[in-house]
């Protein structure tokens, strides 16, 4: 059987309109790599059955939703087919009664989120790219959070059950639809951060929370970093129940507040602290932080309204914006602890020729760092900040670059142990290596 034969045998399983072939695949490219033909299937049963003829013809497949991180990962070594399932946009079960829902992985966040909302839920995840279109598929298999993720967990705890397709076109489902019923191995979890290298996500059950009632937020520059580290563990050692603590550095500080209206101190080191739950609750908890930031030398602003949602909006998104060149993103995780090792290599970097920019999930040690500069430089600074975060026992990948910065500083670092698990892992979902071939590890 020919090429052309066999990419319209694919299209015939979606129907013609629902495949994009030729020229107008490079839309979809994955880390520049651009796929033969686009396919939209409808159903789940459609994905087995493109998955079934990938594997009997050995295409490789790229599962994908909106394409909003087509940056994540290394280049796919070969892209055959983009399989993306964003027509599988439903919501198939919402158990308001026990908290929790179920919809197929095309759903966009935000349109899930707006599903929720009659019922005076949501899924307590934000990661960036919710307005571009970021699906729910695309967040497990990312495994990205956001700023909330202290109060709430990370996609992996809310995560209860799945049901995904695997490279030979089974169809198979892990965890359960009830939170209790969730014993043994949680496979779910297996897929969360796998970058669609183990099966096509098609359906995910998810905890649901209630919407709070009343949010503000302390805003708060120090005059120093060890201040402002101080305050950070005065702050999760004390009674406050804190919905998110970012601890970000001071160009970013300013950049966020110009586009938000927050107050800031121009040249310090900020926290903000945010507290959503009943009204009397975040009033009484908001003057609790107030204090004791104050004991650390800050004066706090609060916030509330627009100007909040607006101030978290753009820390939740940094680093957003689309890859270019002369720029990487980084993602670092450290024990608390060191997160001012890390900042204060970011401040040196400026004399190499970089410019960098940085956000820390201050209670969890994830730190968000944009970098521009160019590639000379950028592979010296990714380098500088993999050594200190893995000195202390954390790691440092980078979430988006230039092919050439990828293939200078390595996008993943040291896996150790890991490694061979992963490969193990990875033979015994996909053993023809179809799905994202080389795109994790």
């Amino acid at each position: 059987m020919g090429d052309n034969e066999i990419l319209n045998n694919l299209a015939g399983i979606v129907s013609g309109e629902n495949a994009v072939p030729g020229d107008g695949a490079a839309e979809f490219s994955v880390g520049g790599v651009a796929p033969r033909i686009v396919l939209f299937p409808g159903t789940v049963e459609e994905v087995s059955e493109i998955m079934k003829a990938a594997s009997r013809d050995s295409l490789s497949v790229i599962p994908m939703g909106s394409n909003t991180k087509s940056g994540l990962g290394d280049a796919v070594t070969r892209a055959d087919v983009a399989l993306s399932v964003k027509r599988l946009g439903r919501i198939l079960e919402h158990e308001s009664a026990d908290m929790v829902a179920t919809a197929e992985c095309g759903m966009t966040l935000a349109a899930f989120q707006e599903g929720l909302g009659g019922k005076n839920q949501f899924l307590p995840v934000d990661p960036p790219h919710a307005k571009e279109g970021a699906t729910l598929g695309g967040i497990i298999a990312s495994g990205d959070s956001g700023p909330e993720r202290l109060r709430y967990g990370t996609t992996r705890e809310l995560l209860i059950g799945m049901k995904a397709v695997r490279a030979d076109g089974t169809i198979f489902n892990g965890g359960a639809k009830v939170v209790k019923n969730v014993a043994g191995y949680d496979l779910p979890k297996l897929f969360v951060g796998s970058l669609g290298t183990l099966g096509v996500l098609v359906e995910a059950t998810f905890r649901l929370y209630p919407v709070p009632e009343f949010s503000r937020t302390c805003v708060a520059g120090f005059g120093s970093l060890e201040d402002s580290q101080a305050a950070v563990h005065a702050l999760l050692n004390s009674d406050v129940v804190m919905t998110s603590l970012e601890h970000v550095t001071p160009l970013l500080a300013e950049a966020v507040s110009e586009r938000s209206g927050a107050p800031v101190k121009r040249g310090s080191y900020h926290l903000a602290v945010r507290i959503a739950n009943v009204d009397k609750a975040v009033r009484d908890q908001t003057e609790l932080v107030r204090g004791i930031l104050k004991n650390h030398g800050a004066e706090a602003s609060v916030v509330e309204g627009d100007v909040e949602n607006c101030f978290w909006n753009g820390i939740r998104e940094f680093p957003g914006g689309p890859s270019e060149e002369g720029r990487a993103v980084l993602k670092a995780g450290v024990v608390i602890s060191e997160v001012p090792s890390v900042f204060k290599v970011i401040e040196m970097l400026a004399d190499g020729g970089v410019a960098a920019l940085a956000s820390a999930r201050a209670g969890n040690g994830v730190i968000m760092i944009e970098l521009r500069g160019d590639d000379h430089a950028l592979v010296s600074a990714i380098d500088s900040l993999r050594m200190v975060s893995e000195s202390g026992g954390g790691t440092l990948v980078i979430n988006d670059a230039s092919p050439d910065v990828k293939s200078a500083a390595g996008v993943w670092g040291d896996l150790g142990s890991g490694y061979d698990l992963m490969k193990r892992i990875k033979s015994g979902y996909d053993p023809l290596n179809i799905l994202n071939p080389g795109r994790l590890v």
